[in-house]
C-alpha cells in the first residue's frame, strides 16, 4: 500500500509513516485493508469549532451533525472517563472479499481516557445489559439505550480505550495499535484532519464518481495521487476544505501539477471587486486538465480552443462574471494574455466555423472598430441537440434551458487587444466597457493576497484562485427582473463575504487545495432562503414562463407555412 503524510516535517515523521504503511500493507492479515484515519487534536476543539460556526452561519444543524457523527464514531455510551482534551483518532479499513455495508469499511476509535480508563469502562458496564469476554476484548450487548450501538467490542491500550462495532478491524488495529496510537500529528492544517489510501477511496467513492463523471473523473483523479489527504475546519469565521496530495511520477497528473504556475502578478489588478465570481490561473499546457474532466464540456467557457495553436497563448487565464457598466444586466468576461495577436486574431474571426454538439450556434455579424481593435460579435442561437427515433426532438436538458432563457439577448463580442484576448458575453456593445481594465491599474488588496491571507495551507505559489459570491449574484438577477418592486429586493440579503478557492504548488510538485466559504455568506444564503424564497420563486417563474412564451412564438412566415400546409 502506498502513501505517507504529506507535507511531514521531520524525517524521523516520514520514517515512523513509512513503518506504519508496511506494516499496514496487505501482508500476514491481509484480509484487511487500510483506508483512512481520521484525526483530531481534541474532541472540545471539534465542538468548540462546530459551535461557533453553528452560530454565526445561522445554522444549528451543523453542530448536531458534527457531534452526531463523532459520537457514533466513537461508539461510547458517555464522555465519562474520556479525555475530551487529548488528540482523538478514528482508523477505517475495509475487507475486500465483503461487499460493502454497514460494518465494511468499519472503524476503530482510538479513544483517549482519562487515567487508566476505569470510568470509561464502568460506563459501557452501566449502559449495556450484556457483556462477554473475548480476550483481550470485551463485547457489550443489549444497551439500555437505542440510540446506542447495539453492539460494541472494546479493548484497553495503555491511556487509551480501542471500540468498534467490528470483532475483525478491532483485531486488525489492535496488532497495530503501537504505530497507530504513536504517530506524530498530521501536519495539514484543520479542525478534522484525514489520511487516506487513494486507491481504496476510490474505490468506495465508486457510485459517487459516476454521478460526478459527466464533471469530473474523480476516479481517475485519486489513483494519479501517491498520498491524498484533507481537512475540515469549523469556526466562527468560516467553513473550510483544504486537500493536499503528492502526484505519482511519471503520471499525467504530475505533468500537470509541473504545468501549473504562478499567473502574472499583474493580471491580479484585473479582476473588478464588484463581480459576483472572479478566477486567475495559469498552465503552460491547459489540454493536460482533459484527463480529469467529464464529458460535459460548456463552449462559453473557451470558445476559441483549438483554432489556434496552444502557443498562441501564454497560458494565463482571467475571468469574471459581474454586473454590466449600467447595472441592469450581467456579462461574463474573459482575458488571455496572447504571445501570437495574429493568429488569435484568425482565430475569433472563425468561431462559427467550429461545429459543435452541444447545441450552441453561433452566427457572425458586422465587424466594428472600438478604441485600436476590430470588435468581432456573434449571434447565439440554441438549437435541440439531438433527435429522439421517429424525427421527433429530444427532450433538452434543465441546464440547455436556462442558457437558452438567460442569455437570450446575449451576444458574443471578442477582440484581440494590446496584446490580451478578451472575450464578453452579455448585452450588445458590453466589450467597450471592459477594455479600460486591460491596463491593469495597482490596487492595494488583490485576490492573491486576500486567499493567501485566509488560509495557511496554501503555502506554496499561487498557481490558481477563485472567489464566489452567491448572494450578491442572486439579488443582482432580482434587481433586473423587469417590474421588480423594491419591496421585493428588500427581502433579500445583502450577502457576506462570499467563497474563496485556491490552488498552490510545493517544491516537491504536491498540490495544496483549499475552498473556504464564509460564515456570514452561509446567513445570509440561509435568510434569503428563509425570507426571500417564496418573492424568488414568483419572479423566476414569471420570467421563464414569459421567456418560454416568447422564444415559441412562431414568426409570421412559419404561421404562414403551418396554415398553407393545414388546406
Amino acid at each position: 500500500m502506498s502513501g505517507r503524510y504529506p507535507g511531514a516535517r521531520a524525517a524521523g515523521w516520514r520514517n515512523g509513516l513509512a513503518t506504519i504503511l508496511l506494516v499496514l500493507a496487505p501482508a500476514g492479515h491481509a484480509e484487511r485493508l487500510f483506508v483512512g484515519i481520521l484525526e483530531a487534536d481534541s474532541y472540545q476543539s471539534v465542538i468548540y469549532g462546530a459551535s461557533a460556526f453553528s452560530r454565526v452561519a445561522d445554522l444549528p444543524m451543523a453542530l448536531d451533525l458534527v457531534q452526531t457523527a463523532l459520537e457514533r464514531a466513537m461508539a461510547v455510551p458517555s464522555f465519562s472517563g474520556v479525555s475530551v482534551q487529548d488528540t482523538l483518532r478514528i482508523v477505517q479499513t475495509i475487507d475486500p472479499a465483503l461487499p460493502l455495508g454497514d460494518n465494511n469499511p468499519a472503524n476503530v476509535a482510538l479513544v483517549p481516557c482519562v487515567n487508566n480508563g476505569t470510568a470509561i469502562r464502568e460506563a459501557f458496564a452501566a449502559a449495556y445489559r450484556k457483556q462477554t469476554p473475548c480476550e483481550p476484548f470485551t463485547l457489550f450487548e443489549n444497551p439500555a439505550n437505542t440510540n446506542l450501538q447495539p453492539r460494541v467490542m472494546i479493548v484497553p491500550a495503555g491511556r487509551h480505550l480501542l471500540t468498534s462495532t467490528s470483532r475483525e478491524a478491532l483485531d486488525w488495529a489492535w496488532k497495530n495499535r503501537a504505530h497507530l496510537l504513536d504517530a506524530p500529528l498530521q501536519s495539514i492544517p484543520g479542525t478534522l484532519r484525514v489520511l487516506v489510501n487513494p486507491q481504496r477511496f476510490a474505490d468506495l467513492l465508486g457510485t459517487r464518481s459516476a454521478k460526478a463523471a459527466p464533471l469530473i473523473n474523480t476516479d481517475k483523479l485519486l489513483r494519479d495521487f501517491e498520498t491524498f489527504s484533507f481537512s475540515f475546519t469549523l469556526d466562527g469565521q468560516a467553513f473550510a476544505v483544504t486537500v493536499r496530495g503528492k502526484p505519482k511520477a511519471q503520471s499525467g497528473l504530475d505533468a500537470l501539477a509541473v504545468a501549473l504556475r504562478k499567473p502574472q502578478e499583474r493580471l491580479w489588478n484585473g479582476l473588478p471587486g464588484q463581480a459576483f465570481f472572479t478566477s486567475l490561473s495559469a498552465c503552460a499546457a491547459p489540454d493536460l486538465w482533459d484527463n480529469y474532466l467529464g464529458k460535459a464540456r460548456f463552449r462559453f467557457l473557451r470558445p476559441y480552443a483549438g483554432l489556434a495553436p496552444q502557443e498562441a497563448y501564454s497560458g494565463d487565464r482571467l475571468l469574471y462574471l459581474a454586473p454590466t457598466k449600467d447595472g441592469r444586466g450581467i456579462c461574463f468576461t474573459q482575458i488571455e494574455p496572447v504571445t501570437q495577436a495574429v493568429q488569435v486574431a484568425e482565430a475569433i474571426r472563425r468561431l462559427h466555423t467550429v461545429k459543435q454538439d452541444d447545441g450552441i450556434v453561433l452566427t457572425p455579424q458586422a465587424v466594428r472598430r472600438v478604441a485600436d481593435a476590430d470588435v468581432q460579435t456573434y449571434a447565439i442561437a440554441f438549437k435541440p441537440q439531438s433527435a429522439a427515433p421517429g424525427g421527433t426532438t429530444g427532450a433538452a436538458s434543465p441546464v440547455f434551458t436556462l442558457l437558452s432563457l438567460f442569455l437570450k439577448q446575449a451576444v458574443l463580442e471578442t477582440a484581440v487587444v494590446r496584446g490580451h484576448l478578451i472575450t464578453v458575453l452579455g448585452p450588445r456593445g458590453t466589450i467597450e466597457n471592459e477594455l479600460p481594465p486591460l491596463s491593469f491599474p495597482e490596487k492595494q488588496l488583490t485576490l492573491s493576497r486576500m486567499i493567501n491571507g485566509q488560509d495557511p495551507a496554501l503555502a506554496g505559489p499561487l498557481a490558481w484562485g477563485a472567489r464566489l459570491q452567491i448572494t450578491g449574484l442572486l439579488r443582482h438577477m432580482v434587481t433586473i427582473i423587469p417590474d421588480v418592486k423594491p419591496e421585493q429586493v428588500r427581502v433579500l440579503s445583502a450577502g457576506g463575504d462570499g467563497a474563496t478557492f485556491g490552488v498552490s504548488q510545493g517544491a516537491d510538485h504536491t498540490l495544496t487545495a483549499s475552498l473556504r466559504f464564509h460564515s456570514n455568506e452561509i446567513a445570509a444564503l440561509q435568510r434569503i432562503n428563509r425570507d426571500g424564497r417564496a418573492v424568488l420563486q414568483e419572479l423566476f417563474f414569471q420570467m421563464f414562463a414569459k421567456q418560454m412564451m416568447e422564444m415559441r412564438r412562431p414568426e409570421s412566415g412559419e404561421t404562414e407555412m403551418k396554415f398553407q400546409k393545414a388546406r
